[in-house]
């Protein structure tokens, strides 16, 4: 799954993705996360990236895109910053989204992303998946709901102080363990404390993860009205070989 791609939808089109090589994540609890097959020693880290990085420069000299989506299994902040510091031709100007933990998400290391990829506006993507606390932790994600409530007043210390910053949640729909009742009640309250929500259709890769569950139509309709964005991860990524469903049963 590692690579550049081109994406035409609802954020930006064309927009610009690219999935880097992560080092292993520092949280790690996470039971549905397929990302750590992918991640690697620095040196394999800087070796792969750099050649993503200058075929994503390529692209972007092709096609101008206006908004830029860097993910690495992880958060943003936690990869190299060789790494990180290769990306600022690539953001400078364009809207920007990259990947955090919200325990890494502080008035300071926003300012240092800031900086280092000086982008017209910057957009943190938070894993919380679910506001219910109970339901979040039973997923490994640890993450109470003051948490919520402190990015939500981050983002707006963070504009008065001159910065473009955005902060989403993400919402995991289509996994045992989450009823589409709570799928949609954490829509709800994510689009009111934050800036907007980004729902993503689990996936299953691996035996020990939870299974998948059907989607209805009532669900799928709600969210493509109610959410910036929904994946439906129909292309199928594989993560290091393994594509969804082949976690067995």
């Amino acid at each position: 799954m590692l690579g550049v791609f081109v994406k035409h939808d609802r954020l930006g089109s064309p927009r610009l993705v690219l999935v880097l090589k992560g080092l292993p994540c520092s949280y790690g609890r996470c039971r549905f996360c397929p990302f750590g097959l992918e991640q690697g020693s620095v040196r394999d880290v800087i070796e792969t990236n750099r050649g993503i990085v200058e075929e994503a420069l390529r692209e972007a000299e092709r096609l101008a895109p206006e908004r830029v989506s860097i993910f690495n299994g992880g958060s943003f902040q936690e990869l190299p910053l060789l790494v990180a510091s290769w990306l600022a031709p690539l953001t400078r100007g364009r809207v920007v989204d990259v990947e955090s933990i919200p325990g890494m998400v502080t008035a300071e290391t926003v300012e240092s992303m800031y900086r280092l990829l000086q982008p017209r506006r910057l957009v943190i993507r938070v894993g919380f998946e679910v506001y219910d606390e109970e339901v979040r932790r039973r997923l490994g994600k640890d993450f109470p709901n003051t948490e919520v409530y402190r990015l939500s007043s981050l983002r707006k210390e963070l504009r008065g102080r001159g910065m473009d910053v955005e902060i989403l949640s993400y919402v995991l729909f289509g996994i045992e363990g989450i009823s589409e009742e709570k799928v949609m009640e954490s829509v709800e309250k994510f689009n009111e404390l934050l800036d907007g929500v980004i729902a993503v259709r689990y996936h299953r890769y691996l035996p020990g993860h939870p299974g998948e569950t059907r989607v209805s139509s009532v669900l799928a309709e709600y969210l493509e009205r109610h959410t910036l964005y929904v994946d439906w991860g129909d292309e199928e990524w594989e993560i290091a070989g393994i594509k969804p469903g082949g976690g067995g049963t």
